[in-house]
């Protein structure tokens, strides 16, 4: 009997903190990619509030902080002129990331239906 109360304890303990360890996106960076989606939609704020709330919600679940950071940081910093933004370019799997970005960006605004106009 005890081992099949400590068996159940263990499930509960690691169903009750799965979410946490996969949703693991700070609040700053949830208000910052919320603020930056408000800014880039021609719809009202109180609207998009919602919806690009939804967005990082969805980002959020598919993947880490710490990936969603690298994968944003190649993307956007192809656009830096020069040397500095020729070693983000240059990057192996550079394209790859890219293309993750986008597509991550692309489902959760599908799935919160913020039209891209």
């Amino acid at each position: 009997m005890n081992s099949i109360f400590r068996l159940a304890a263990a499930a509960f303990l690691a169903f009750a903190f799965a979410p946490a360890i996969a949703n693991d996106f700070p609040t700053t960076a949830r208000v910052e990619y919320v603020l930056d989606c408000m800014k880039n939609s021609k719809a009202p704020a109180n609207e998009m509030v919602y919806k690009c709330s939804c967005a990082v919600d969805n980002i959020a679940s598919k993947v880490k902080y710490d990936t969603w950071v690298d994968l944003s940081t190649v993307a956007l910093g192809t656009t830096i002129a020069g040397e500095r933004g020729g070693v983000i370019r240059d990057m192996k799997d550079g394209r790859k990331m890219i293309s993750t970005y986008r597509d991550l960006q692309s489902k959760a605004k599908h799935a919160c239906f913020i039209n891209e106009d």
